[in-house]
């Protein structure tokens, strides 16, 4: 049986708890390490974020973000496309709190959206949109932010897939936040790299966009039941291929915790290798305040850690220079996995225009939606029977 078919004889049910499990497995590694954690998320941030703006029948690929920071913003082919894509890497790198202050959550979600939905804006979040995050409760975070999203498109009208999509990341956020004893809160620093840089406040796994672009093209319709399977079918894909970044990660770490062995007392290496792991974005201004260095010694330890191949420059310049790890910089440099849409030129474009997409939201009732919720919270209570039958037998 191929795997198309594979999968069409599976029940929902059934792809939904093999992509959780494979999301509790990466969980499970980026729980242990908090810096594997950073790197993959501040990568997985960097292409989720491109792929959300480029579902909207644009055109962008990665190496658009580092062009736009570093370099003159006019030469951007995009810049719209490109700031609403930054927009959307700032939310990921830290959606806030979304069980404590739905409203403040929600309210940042519709002005990063209102750029994208300028015709028609998203509400102000009130008492009833702000119950969307109610049934994130750490069951099956996967679930939980699918029927979030789902909620969420009901009650703002479909008005703006991107702000659906964020409100997944932040439902999931919420779920695995809740489950592991609430998320982890991280001092914010000055990121003069406007999302690139700085640390990652997050606990999200699941990619939705990276669902429905890689490999083949999908419609993000969460209250659809086709188009959620299809979602969930793409996570399950999504996140097995993640798990090998991962563990890639793991390698760097371990060169990197190499690299730190046999420093003499005064070396500052072993501070700037432990700054990069938690911010594997990183300039010279911004190490040299992280580890209370000059700017020079700074640029000396980025030039060693490149040298030793645990970072690569990105800008080749004298002024305004940008490191990464090399995950980050393959990302930039254009590498990625091909989307669906993407063979007639760089970047990510669906090639469903605005008035088909409108025509689907259209099709999409309130009956519809209804039943969708309906058949979230069925799984959500078979879950819920799972959990039970498996506490049970614990005790």
């Amino acid at each position: 049986m191929d795997t198309q078919a594979n999968e069409r004889s599976q029940s929902a049910f059934d792809l939904m708890l093999g992509a959780e499990v494979t999301a509790a497995r990466i969980e499970g590694h980026l729980s242990r390490d908090p810096m594997v954690a950073a790197q993959w998320r501040g990568e997985a941030a960097v292409a989720e974020a491109v792929a959300s703006i480029g579902l909207e029948d644009v055109r962008l690929s990665e190496p658009d973000l580092l062009i736009r920071v570093s370099e003159n913003p006019d030469i951007s082919a995009d810049h719209r496309a490109v700031e609403d894509a930054l927009s959307v890497l700032r939310f990921l790198r830290n959606p806030g709190d979304p069980a404590g202050t739905p409203g403040q959550v929600l309210a940042r979600i519709a002005r990063m959206a209102a750029r994208a939905e300028a015709d028609d804006p998203l509400p102000d979040p009130d008492e009833d949109l702000c119950t969307v995050f109610d049934h994130c409760q750490g069951r099956a975070p996967l679930l939980e932010a699918l029927r979030a999203a789902a909620a969420y498109a009901a009650l703002t009208g479909r008005r703006s897939p991107v702000a659906e999509r964020m409100v997944f990341a932040a439902a999931e956020h919420a779920s695995r936040g809740l489950a592991s004893g609430g998320p982890p809160r991280i001092r914010a620093a000055d990121d003069p790299l406007r999302g690139l840089g700085g640390r990652v406040d997050a606990t999200w796994i699941a990619l939705p966009s990276l669902a429905l672009t890689r490999m083949r093209f999908r419609v993000w319709s969460p209250q659809n039941p086709a188009s959620a399977r299809d979602l969930v079918s793409g996570l399950a894909k999504v996140l097995d291929q993640e798990l090998g970044r991962v563990i890639a990660i793991h390698a760097w770490r371990q060169k990197a915790e190499e690299a730190s062995l046999g420093l003499h007392g005064r070396s500052k290496l072993g501070d700037a290798i432990a700054a990069v792991d938690a911010e594997p974005v990183m300039t010279s201004r911004a190490l040299a305040d992280r580890i209370s260095v000059t700017q020079r010694g700074a640029i000396n330890l980025l030039a060693q850690m490149t040298g030793l191949g645990l970072l690569e420059e990105m800008t080749k310049r004298r002024s305004a220079r940008i490191w990464a790890t090399p995950g980050l910089a393959w990302l930039w440099a254009g590498g990625r996995h091909s989307p669906a849409g993407a063979a007639a030129g760089p970047g990510i474009k669906t090639g469903i225009s605005g008035a088909h997409k409108s025509r689907l939201r259209q099709a999409e009732d309130d009956t519809g939606m209804a039943n969708a919720l309906e058949d979230f919270d069925a799984m959500l209570d078979r879950v819920d029977g799972l959990l039970g039958r498996s506490k049970g037998a614990a005790d």
